[in-house]
C-alpha cells in the first residue's frame, strides 16, 4: 500500500483549531476543519490510509472504521488535488 507524506514544500499556520496550507512553489492555499487538521498532524510521519485510519478508529470508537476510513480517503484526495500531499518515494 503506497505510503502517503507531506508535500516538502506545504507549509501550515493554524488558527483557533483549524489549519491553512500553503504550497510556496503554487497559488494553492488549504482551509482544514478540526478533523483535517488532525489529519495533517497524523501525517508528520508517511502514513498509509489504513493506518491513518487505524489512529482515528483509536481516538473515535465509536465511530464505526468504514466511515472512518470513507472520512479519510475523501480528506486525502483533497489534499492531493491541491498538492498538499504526495506519495511516500521511500
Amino acid at each position: 500500500m503506497t505510503r502517503l507524506r507531506r508535500h516538502p514544500e506545504a507549509r501550515a499556520t493554524e488558527l483557533d483549531g483549524e489549519a491553512f496550507l500553503v504550497r510556496r512553489d503554487s497559488d494553492a492555499i488549504l482551509r482544514l476543519n478540526p478533523t483535517a487538521t488532525a489529519l495533517w498532524h497524523a501525517l508528520a510521519e508517511p502514513a498509509t490510509p489504513e493506518e491513518l485510519a487505524g489512529l482515528f478508529a483509536a481516538a473515535f470508537p465509536d465511530v464505526p472504521v468504514d466511515r472512518l476510513a470513507a472520512d479519510i480517503d475523501l480528506a486525502l484526495a483533497a489534499l492531493r488535488a491541491d498538492g498538499m500531499v504526495a506519495d511516500d518515494p521511500a
